[in-house]
Order: C-alpha cells, then sequence, then structure tokens
C-alpha cells in the first residue's frame, strides 16, 4: 500500500512537471512577452507576470479576489487568457500576503498597504512602459484595490475595470439576507439565516455568503454545472503552474483553507470599507461588470451611477454568476476589450443590457 502511494506520488510529480513545461514553452512562444519579475511595492519585494502578444500594447493589471485567493486572476495563469494578452500586456500580482507573495506574519497584511502597493504597481508600469495606457482590473475584492488606489492614481490611468465589485460588504450583507429569504429551506437553515444576520458582523456575514453559496446560484452557478468547466479549470490550473512551486500552491488555497483565522485584520478592514462615495467621485473611466443577481453591490446604485455619470459604464451580464460562468468570461472579455478602445457600444449588438453613462 505504502509503495503504491509512493508510485502515485511520483507519477503525479512527474506528470505535473511534464505540463509545466509545455505550459511554460507555449506561452514564450506565442507571446513577445511572457515573463516573470520581481519588484519592490511598498518596500516590499513582489513577484508579477507580464505577458502579452506584442510590448507595444496599453498594460492591464489584474488585481485577484478572495481575499488573498490568487484564483482565475494569479500569478499562476501564464499563457491562460490569450484573449487578453493579444490586447494587452497583462499584468498578473499575487497580492501581498498570498500566493507567491506570502507573508508568514499574515496579521501583517492590511488593506492599506495592500492599497499602497497597487499604486506602486501602476508607477513601476508607468515607468516601465511609458507612454502606454494603463488599466486596472480588479475582480470581487479586487475592486476595493481599483477603485481605492484610483483614488490616488486616477489621473496615471486610462481606466478601471470592476468585475463582480463590492460596494460594501455591509451592503452586501442586507443583500444576501433578502436573497435567502426567497430560498426554500428547512427550519434548521431559517433559524441560521436569522442568527446569522442578527449578528450584524463580519463571522454573521460569513456565514450568509456560504449559505448564497450553497443555496443559490449567485455566486456560483448550480443550475448548470457544465456552464462552468472554465471556472473548475482555473482551479486545477495552478497545480501545473510553470511559476507555482508546490508551497506556493499552498499560499494559494492557504487563506480558503484556514477560513476566517488568519488575514483577521484585513478580513475585518474588508468588512468595513464602503467604496460607493469614491465611486461616486472619480473621474476616471470605469467600467462596471456585474452578474445578474450578484449580491456584492447594488445594480440599483450602477444603474443610477452610470446615469448620472459620464464615465461609468454598467453592464449586467446574464446566465452568470460572481464566479462567472463560460459565457460570463467571454462576454468580460469582450467587454473589457471594446471599453479600452472606447467602443461602449458593442454590448448592446452582443445582447448584454447595457446601462450608458
Amino acid at each position: 500500500m505504502a509503495l503504491a502511494l509512493v508510485l502515485l506520488i511520483a507519477v503525479l510529480l512527474i506528470s505535473r512537471a511534464v505540463a509545466m513545461r509545455v505550459v511554460y514553452e507555449r506561452a514564450v512562444k506565442n507571446n513577445a512577452v511572457s515573463q516573470l519579475e520581481t519588484l519592490k511595492l511598498d518596500g516590499e519585494e513582489q513577484s508579477v507576470l507580464i505577458e502579452g502578444k506584442s510590448e507595444d500594447l496599453p498594460v492591464l493589471i489584474m488585481l485577484h479576489g478572495g481575499p488573498q485567493s490568487p484564483i482565475i486572476y494569479g500569478n499562476g495563469y501564464r499563457g491562460d487568457t490569450p484573449e487578453l494578452t493579444e490586447h494587452f500586456l497583462v499584468v498578473y500580482w499575487d497580492c501581498w500576503g498570498c500566493g507567491k507573495n506570502f507573508a508568514d506574519n499574515t496579521e501583517s497584511v492590511t488593506l492599506e498597504r495592500q492599497v499602497a502597493m497597487t499604486c506602486d504597481l501602476v508607477r513601476d508600469m508607468k515607468a516601465r512602459f511609458p507612454g502606454r495606457k494603463i488599466f486596472l482590473f480588479g475582480y470581487s475584492n479586487g475592486t476595493i484595490l481599483a477603485t481605492s488606489a484610483a483614488e490616488t492614481m486616477g489621473d496615471d490611468l486610462a481606466g478601471i475595470i470592476n468585475l463582480g465589485p463590492i460596494t460594501s460588504l455591509r451592503d452586501a450583507q442586507e443583500m444576501a439576507y433578502q436573497a435567502l429569504k426567497t430560498e426554500d429551506m428547512s427550519e434548521w437553515d431559517k433559524k441560521v439565516l436569522e442568527e446569522s444576520y442578527e449578528r450584524n458582523d463580519l463571522e454573521g456575514f460569513s456565514k450568509l455568503e456560504e449559505m448564497v453559496t450553497l443555496k443559490t446560484s449567485r455566486i456560483f452557478y448550480w443550475r448548470d454545472l457544465f456552464s462552468n468547466t472554465r471556472l473548475m479549470g482555473y482551479f486545477a490550473r495552478v497545480f501545473y503552474s510553470p511559476d507555482y512551486s508546490l508551497a506556493d500552491i499552498y499560499h494559494a488555497y492557504y487563506a480558503s483553507i484556514f477560513g476566517g483565522s488568519r488575514f483577521t485584520t484585513l478580513r475585518q478592514q474588508i468588512y468595513e470599507a464602503d467604496e460607493k462615495e469614491a465611486l461616486e467621485n472619480l473621474k476616471v473611466k470605469i467600467l462596471i461588470l456585474q452578474s445578474e443577481g450578484d449580491i456584492y453591490g447594488s445594480a440599483d446604485f450602477f444603474s443610477q451611477l452610470a446615469a448620472q455619470k459620464d464615465n461609468v459604464t454598467f453592464i449586467q451580464i446574464p446566465e452568470s454568476a460572481h464566479l462567472p460562468t463560460n459565457a460570463g468570461f467571454e462576454a468580460v472579455n469582450r467587454a473589457v476589450i471594446d471599453f479600452a478602445n472606447n467602443n461602449k457600444r458593442y454590448a448592446l449588438k452582443q445582447r448584454i443590457p447595457l446601462i450608458l453613462g
């Protein structure tokens, strides 16, 4: 039995090594730029991956979600988004404290320093690629970094894209509660729902978030499991990333494994953050992408914002979730490319509901 286990591990490690080599060689062959760089951001050495089909493309800085979960838009995705690297020099950064940029002292990781690092990353890209347009792309918790950094760096940005935006987790708490009230649940689940809602704190919200994930299609699209194949590929992809060691893989999932017992300072700061006023005051171009029924931000707020401000475009994506479906990813990529090309009306042709600022 022990020998069989050893052989299985050996086969998996050999398969991983082969896959890593194939991914690396393909990415380098298909891109003019595909390289890891070590930068100093707010005094900390940070690893970023820069990738693009041409060296003279605009820059798109990806800020992943989680918090502290560099799945989908982190360092581990070399060669994985050709739709975007065709049009941008895409910069992937495992936010300080996770993945390839893990911090042993998880309580030292704060929202303020991550925002400062995001600003430094913009400054570095501006110096490295002078004259290029620079866009920030935030997903989920990454939208807090994108919006906050834009308050400081707005004059240096061509625009920000917020996918699955979080305006306030306190707002999300109310939206999660109202969404769950419409679901058929056992008496026990109803009791847990009411108790979690009445807590009105981060722990209570985390339970509501878990219930929304498991009992609705608002965070994960349970209605059609086969529509999530690309998402599932993203979760598996880090295991054969040429840029991730086994320790990096562990650290990519570290926050998910240990839940609320790690990064408690950062989690509380995110829970208390409210980005609505910042979004109302920003002058930089903003593209807001949200799946229908997403609980992390009010569609009414985004609709009104787009109606009142010429610099804001709001697109709702049907048949998707906070974690995008296959069709959702396609819609997001098209919208990002079009936003960068200043063509706001393409979504009408793609049958995606569009609200123009």
